[in-house]
């Protein structure tokens, strides 16, 4: 099926399930949940697209890839501010408060749902939404090439 500037198509709605999740996530306190639907949503549009169930005009792309790079703006944006607490902070030099500035960090990195975990799965969700309309724009591509060829 073939996307137009519909919001009600296929692969808008598929894509809007993948940013509603983000959404969802994002407001929800990031849950492993919201995460998770997120990345499920964002395979089920990528597989839809790599057995050619989804095609995409290169308007509909040029939509949905400037939707996709504002998240990548605002991604970039959290990243930037993750930066800042995957640094221990500066609590004393006691071991107390050693301990502490290491308790503080892990929240921000290295562990499974820490803020830099976070991030790169959002990222991937992100990534996988891209792969899948260059995908559903090549089938798309191909299937004009194909019409293309018949009717001459």
């Amino acid at each position: 099926m073939a996307w137009t500037e519909n919001p009600g198509s296929t692969v808008g709605g598929a894509v809007g399930s993948v940013f509603g999740a983000v959404e969802k996530g994002a407001q929800a306190g990031i849950s492993a949940a919201a995460i998770g639907q997120a990345q499920h949503a964002a395979q089920g549009l990528k597989d839809a697209a790599s057995s050619g169930q989804i095609r995409i005009t290169e308007k509909g792309f040029n939509i949905l890839m400037d939707a996709l790079n504002k998240c990548e703006d605002l991604l970039l944006v959290l990243r930037e501010n993750i930066d800042t607490i995957t640094q221990a902070p500066k609590l004393g030099s006691s071991p107390y408060a050693k301990t502490v500035a290491a308790h503080v960090q892990k929240g921000g990195t290295g562990l499974p749902n820490s803020a830099d975990a976070v991030y790169r799965q959002f990222q991937d969700v992100l990534d996988t939404t891209r792969e899948a309309l260059n995908q559903a724009k090549k089938s798309y591509e191909n299937n004009e090439q194909d019409n293309a060829r018949v009717l001459k």
